[in-house]
């Protein structure tokens, strides 16, 4: 796993002094985010994306081209790969 603070988009309790009232604000800050990959047995390669600080969104990445070639090969079909492309 990898970390790294990047920007994000979170919640800030925001005094607003005219209404009276506490409102939840949405703004840009720093946050750590964990990085994790994995070697899935039918999806190939993917990796995660999770922020640590509220509203803790997350990240799924999945290579679409590695599935397809297991796919094709489970059936026996042949095709040309050229690092992560078909041809």
């Amino acid at each position: 796993m990898l970390s790294c603070v990047e920007p994000c988009r979170t919640l800030d309790v925001y005094r607003n002094r005219e209404k009276r009232k506490l409102e939840l604000v949405s703004r840009i800050r720093k946050c750590l985010f964990l990085y994790q990959y994995w070697m899935h047995r039918e999806f190939g390669f993917l990796n995660a994306r999770m922020q640590t600080w509220f509203p803790f969104s997350v990240q799924v990445c999945v290579n679409g081209r590695e599935w397809l070639a297991r796919q094709m090969d489970r059936v026996g079909r042949k095709y040309v790969r050229q690092d992560n492309c078909f041809p």
